[in-house]
């Protein structure tokens, strides 16, 4: 309890961990396994991994901003990093006058191991992070933790998450932050044809949620896949004909032998774009 309070009571920054720069789950599906992306949605599919997994993603993101993320999972361990680079900024004095130009960088190291006990796969993990902006930085400590059960009839995987606990540990001035804390409640059933799923997600910055998505293999070797999430809402700003699409992603991957390659794309309207590229090997 006291726990909560103490998060709902301190100011929450470190934003760019509640973006996703994985193309191969369009933006959902805590309750997966076995894509190589573990460590970084529910680090409980760790307990499923034995094989090697190299993953590598990069998502252009609004703004001109660029995530990026490199991944390495095997025998119930996993390692994640993932970075965020603002591009240059001008500088403005209190006058408007610029001098300059300065940049925003993240980089997050996050290592999880996952575990059995009796049918249930546990799975935690250490993140720690550097965040700068021009000359200041600051640093970052934190954890994530989830549940998963797997019923083999009839195929459905029930997921939870709890991610992002964490606090700066080093302030850019005076006041540390913490982390934006996620929890997803999560569940997907395979499909002769693919997946469908829904996450019931209460994020710290926004309201609670639901995102609902699938995939369809049209060949053996080629899927599409699609998510709505109702967390985008308010990018609904009625400027455009189309931005009631926000919070659809849309995408497909091609995956041949031990390769795959995912890419979707996410509309933000008057915000810009989401493209995301991801590339896994192994399993």
């Amino acid at each position: 309890m006291l726990t909560i309070i103490f998060f709902l009571c301190t100011t929450i920054g470190f934003e760019h961990l509640l973006v996703d720069p994985v193309a191969q789950r369009v933006g959902m599906g805590y309750a997966q396994i076995g894509d190589g992306y573990n460590v970084h949605y529910n680090p409980a599919g760790l307990s499923y991994t034995v094989a090697p997994l190299y993953t590598a993603s990069y998502c252009q993101y609004i703004g001109g901003t660029h995530f990026g993320y490199l991944g390495l999972e095997k025998n119930q361990f996993g390692v994640g990093v993932r970075y965020f680079n603002s591009g240059n900024m001008k500088k403005t004095d209190e006058l408007g006058q610029e001098y300059g130009t300065f940049g925003v960088h993240f980089i997050d190291l996050t290592i999880g191991k996952g575990f059995f006990i009796n049918d249930f796969g546990i799975g935690f993990s250490l993140k720690g992070l550097y965040a700068r902006i021009d000359t200041l930085y600051s640093l970052g400590a934190g954890v994530d933790m989830g549940v998963l059960y797997l019923l083999s009839e009839p195929e459905i995987q029930l997921g939870i998450a709890v991610k992002n606990l964490g606090i700066g540990v080093k302030a850019y001035i005076e006041d540390n932050e913490t982390f934006p804390y996620e929890v997803n409640i999560s569940a997907m059933k395979y499909l002769p044809f693919g997946w469908i799923g829904f996450d019931l997600v209460k994020p710290a910055l926004m309201d609670p949620g639901l995102r609902i998505g699938g995939c369809y293999t049209i060949f053996d070797n080629l899927e599409v896949k699609a998510s709505y999430s109702t967390l985008y809402s308010s990018m609904q700003t009625g400027s455009s004909g189309l931005d009631f699409l926000a919070g659809i992603t849309v995408g497909f991957g091609v995956n041949v032998n031990t390769f795959g390659i995912h890419y979707s794309y996410a509309p933000y309207f008057d915000l810009g774009s989401g493209h995301r590229l991801s590339l896994s090997l192994g399993g």
